[in-house]
């Protein structure tokens, strides 16, 4: 999937708002694929924060896609508030993130650039804030800069 277009996707806020990948062209993305009762996802999150935290300013987006099904909202808005995450966190309850970007289960994390492109694909749990991962986000903000 690297090296190809990031398919077009959207999910919903917790707000209820309507937020497509396509409208965040421009800007560096940070797709998590994840679910609430997925222990790996949960071990992520942290340093999906810590994430967000450092490099929302610098203009990255995080977005954890939430493929919790239908009835979950209210368990999401509470791992959410529980787990302090103030990145974007989009319902996908139909599970079609899954399908569109043919994941193999969760998590997976898609680093997508600003042209729309995948830049890496981490299959499993990963730590996004190991010197290794931030070095590729690093790589994209200086040629957004360039």
């Amino acid at each position: 999937m690297a090296g190809n277009p990031a398919p077009d996707w959207e999910g919903r806020s917790l707000e209820g708002e309507m937020v497509r990948l396509d409208d965040l062209r421009g800007q560096i993305v940070v797709l998590n694929v994840w679910a609430t009762w997925c222990a790996p996802c949960v071990r992520e999150m942290p340093a999906l924060e810590a994430l967000h935290r450092e490099y929302g300013p610098r203009g990255v987006t995080v977005i954890g896609a939430s493929v919790d099904r239908g009835s979950a909202r209210g368990a999401v808005r509470s791992f959410v508030e529980d787990h302090d995450i103030s990145f974007l966190i989009l319902l996908d309850p139909d599970q079609s993130i899954m399908s569109r970007f043919r994941t193999l289960g969760v998590p997976e994390t898609f680093l997508i650039g600003p042209d729309g492109v995948i830049a890496h694909r981490w299959i499993g749990e990963f730590d996004p804030m190991k010197p290794s991962e931030t070095e590729r986000v690093e790589r994209l903000l200086d040629e957004m800069a360039h």
